[in-house]
């Protein structure tokens, strides 16, 4: 489900669209993702990955570089995103890829 929305995501992105994006991104995170794995895990005990701890400070860095543009700036700024993407980038590397 993850992958469909953030090729959607891209394309608002691409339109100028980013209120799109954002809510499409954040519906991922808040009932999506956590969905899924809530229900594997009545079936099924999940152990935690060794890239669960840096995910966790990616998650929490972002959240709060989220939360002091939008209360000080009123938006994110692009490199912000740049900044972003490149986090989620490491924690794929980190975790899938390496």
């Amino acid at each position: 489900m993850v992958l469909p929305n953030g090729i959607l995501a891209i394309y608002y992105a691409w339109t100028k669209r980013p209120e799109i994006v954002y809510t499409s991104q954040v519906g991922d995170g808040h009932i999506c993702i956590p969905l899924c794995i809530g229900v594997f895990a009545l079936f099924k005990t999940i152990d935690v990955p060794d890239f669960f701890n840096i995910g966790v400070v990616i998650l929490m860095g972002s959240a709060l570089a989220h939360f002091f543009f939008i209360a000080i700036f009123g938006r994110l700024p692009r490199f912000m995103g740049w900044v972003l993407t490149a986090a989620y980038g490491y924690f794929v590397y980190r975790g899938l890829l390496k």
